[in-house]
C-alpha cells in the first residue's frame, strides 16, 4: 500500500487505486510519474520518492477538501413539528375561547372546567408519538433486511426520492467477481494446472479470477517466473515457457478484438510454439439488476456515473437504455457536480456508491446509499449502509419509506379525529377534566397500536419480512 503521495524512481508501477475509486483495473506507471497514496502496488518492488506527508496527500484532500465538505441541505423539517407548532396554538386558543365564552355566559365554574378539558383532552402526546413509532418500527424491519439507516430521518428523504444516481464498479457489479469463458483447442489437464499455478503466483485482479476459476486445478512446481506489468505472466514448466496475458505478450500479434472490448477481458495462453485460446473474462452484474432497474425506471429518473471507461456502454444500454444517462471518466468533483446540478432542477436525489471517491457526491445527495459486499469494512460516510445482498430490494425499501409516511399522515387523521370529536364535548362543558384525562391515553394507546401494526403489515405487503 503506498502510504503518501510520491514519484515513482525506479520499476514499472502496476497500481490498484480500488480503495480510492473502487474501479480495479490497475495503472501503469513509468519511472517520473505521478503516484497517489491509497493506491497498491501489483506486482514487482518499485521505488518511490515522497512528495507529501500523509496529511497533505492526495487521499487526504479527498476527504477534505471544500468540494466534498459542503454543508448538508437543511434538515427535513419533521411532519411533527409542522403539524405541532399549529396544534398547541390552535388549542391553547380553542381552550380560552371556550373559556371566556362560559364565564360571560355567566357560569364560571363551567368556563372553567370547559378550559381545563380542553387542554387535558387535547393532549398533543398521539400526535407525537405517531412519527417516532411508525418510523422507529420502519428502521428496525429495514435494518432486519440489511439495510442499515442512519436515523428515522432518512426514511422521509427515501420517500421523496424521484431520481437515482448509480455509480459502477462495486455497486451495480460484484466486486471481484468474474464470469470466466474458454475459447480455444481443448485444454489438458498439465495445461489446466500450469496455468492455475502462475495465476496463483500474481495478486492482479485477472489472476485471482483465473485461479479462483480454475480452483480445483493441482498446483505445481515452475521455475522463472516473471510478471511484466500491462502485460501478463510468465514462467517456466516442465521445460516448456508458458505466458497468460496480453495477445501481443503471448505472440497473438494478428489476435483480433484483443484486450478490453464490450465489457470482456481477454488472457491469451501459449506454451511454447503452441497456442491453445483465451479466457473472456467479464464483469458480473448483481442479481436481479436487470429487474431492478426496470422497476426503479418505471417511476423514478435512473442516471449512471463510473470512473471507469465506456467499455460497457453496449452491455450497460439494456439495463440503462441508450437515453444518454450514462456518464462515465468521472472524477468525485464531477460526481458531486452533476448530482448538485440535479438538486438545482429540483429533483430529490439518491446516491447508490460505494468507493471513497463516491463520498462527496453521497453527501451531497439527498439520500446518500453505500453499497457494500461486507458491511464490516470501510463504507464512505452516508445516510445509510445496503448489505449488497438485498440489492434487488431498492424497489421495496422505496416503496416502503413511501407507505411509511403515509400511515404517519393516516395516524395524524386519526388523533386529529379524536381531539375534535373531545373538544367539541369540553368546548360544551359536557366533558369533566377528570373523564378527559381518563380517556386520553386511549388515544395514545390506539395511535401506537395503529402505527406498529401498519407498518408491519406494510412490510409484508412489500415483502420485507423473512
Amino acid at each position: 500500500m503506498i502510504p503518501a503521495d510520491a514519484v515513482l524512481l525506479k520499476g514499472e508501477g502496476n497500481i490498484d487505486y480500488s480503495f480510492v475509486t473502487g474501479e480495479n483495473i490497475p495503472v501503469a506507471k513509468k519511472s517520473g510519474d505521478r503516484i497517489y497514496a491509497g493506491g497498491k502496488q501489483i506486482g514487482a518492488t518499485i521505488e518511490l520518492e515522497v512528495l507529501h506527508e500523509v496529511s497533505q496527500s492526495r487521499l487526504t484532500q479527498l476527504w477534505n477538501e471544500s468540494t466534498l465538505k459542503q454543508q448538508d441541505a437543511s434538515e427535513i423539517n419533521s411532519v411533527v413539528d409542522k403539524v405541532s407548532k399549529v396544534f398547541t396554538i390552535v388549542v391553547i386558543f380553542i381552550a380560552i375561547a371556550a373559556g371566556l365564552w362560559h364565564i360571560f355566559s355567566n357560569d364560571m365554574p363551567k368556563g372553567l372546567n370547559a378550559f381545563t378539558a380542553v387542554l387535558i383532552i387535547t393532549c398533543p402526546c398521539a400526535l407525537a408519538l405517531s412519527y417516532p413509532f411508525t418510523l422507529g418500527n420502519a428502521i428496525r424491519i429495514l435494518g432486519n433486511q440489511k439495510f442499515y439507516l442512519k436515523n428515522t430521518q432518512v426514511i422521509e428523504k427515501l420517500a421523496a426520492i424521484d431520481t437515482i444516481v448509480f455509480d459502477k464498479t462495486g455497486t451495480i457489479t460484484v466486486a471481484g467477481a468474474a464470469d470466466v469463458n474458454y475459447i480455444g483447442n481443448p485444454l489438458s489437464q498439465n495445461q489446466i494446472n500450469s496455468i492455475y499455478s502462475l495465476a496463483t503466483n500474481s495478486t492482479h485482479p485477472l489472476s485471482r479470477v483465473l485461479a479462483d476459476h480454475l480452483k480445483t486445478a493441482e498446483r505445481i512446481k515452475i521455475n522463472d517466473f516473471e510478471e511484466i506489468p500491462g502485460k501478463g505472466l510468465g514462467a517456466t514448466i516442465d521445460g516448456i515457457k508458458f505466458k497468460l496475458g496480453s495477445a501481443n505478450y503471448t505472440g497473438y500479434e494478428n489476435a483480433a478484438n484483443a484486450g478490453i472490448e464490450d465489457n470482456a477481458t481477454k488472457v491469451y495462453i501459449s506454451a511454447g510454439d503452441e497456442k491453445p485460446g483465451y479466457f473472456i473474462i467479464r464483469n458480473n452484474y448483481r442479481p436481479g439488476l436487470a429487474e431492478t432497474i426496470s422497476i426503479l425506471g418505471a417511476e423514478k429518473q435512473l442516471h449512471l456515473l463510473s470512473g471507469d471507461n465506456d467499455s460497457e456502454r453496449n452491455n450497460l444500454e439494456q439495463f440503462f437504455g441508450k437515453s444518454g444517462n450514462m456518464h462515465f471518466r468521472q472524477t468525485p468533483a464531477d460526481k458531486l457536480n452533476f448530482i448538485a446540478n440535479l438538486q438545482n432542477r429540483k429533483h430529490h436525489v439518491m446516491m447508490l456508491g460505494d468507493g471513497l471517491n463516491d463520498a462527496g457526491a453521497l453527501r451531497q445527495s439527498n439520500a446518500g446509499i453505500a453499497v457494500s459486499d461486507n458491511i464490516n469494512n470501510f463504507s464512505p460516510a452516508c445516510d445509510g449502509i445496503l448489505d449488497a445482498n438485498a440489492f434487488k430490494k431498492i424497489p421495496s425499501f422505496l416503496k416502503f419509506s413511501s407507505t411509511s409516511m403515509k400511515i404517519i399522515y393516516v395516524s395524524y387523521t386519526i388523533s386529529l379525529l379524536y381531539n375534535c370529536i373531545g373538544i367539541w364535548f369540553a368546548v360544551h362543558g359536557n366533558l369533566s377534566p377528570l373523564f378527559a384525562a381518563i380517556i386520553m391515553p386511549l388515544s395514545t394507546v390506539t395511535i401506537i397500536l395503529f402505527t406498529t401494526l401498519s407498518s408491519t403489515i406494510a412490510a409484508r405487503y412489500h415483502n420485507l419480512t423473512d
